[in-house]
């Protein structure tokens, strides 16, 4: 926000403080004042998404995964899910490592055998099905 912007600001903020029923009456009766309030709301809203900080969540920079790899194991068991693993191009093999968390060290990333990504996902997928039994 520049100095003349923060300036603009304290001053309407000074008609502003003093009673809140006249500064209502105020916006609906002066348009000028009505339009003063608008531009700061407007530049207020500005900052605050330029900061990020009504940001979400940062967006991923891979495409989401194209199957399910627990639905199919949990269907299909781990033959299953291989079988459709292999009809997949190595890309859409690592967007399904990264959307489900499959490689916490990222080295999976520079890997080039499909069949090396193939079963990082069902052995993945196995432990984390298993985990949890000794409680069932």
């Amino acid at each position: 926000m520049s100095l003349a912007k923060l300036e603009a600001f304290l001053s309407l903020m000074e008609k502003i403080l003093p009673d809140k029923q006249a500064t209502l009456d105020q916006y609906q009766h002066d348009a000028e004042f009505a339009k003063q309030i608008d531009a700061l709301f407007q530049i207020l809203s500005e900052t605050d998404t330029k900061d990020g900080s009504n940001s979400k969540k940062r967006r991923s920079r891979r495409n989401p995964s194209v199957i399910d790899p627990f639905y199919l194991f949990k269907n299909e068991g781990a033959e299953g899910l291989r079988q459709h693993l292999k009809g997949l191009q190595i890309e859409q093999l690592k967007d399904i490592i990264a959307e489900y968390g499959m490689d916490s060290t990222r080295r999976a990333r520079t890997w080039k055998k499909p069949e090396r990504l193939i079963e990082l996902i069902v052995q993945t997928v196995s432990r984390r099905d298993r985990k949890g039994d000794a409680f069932r």
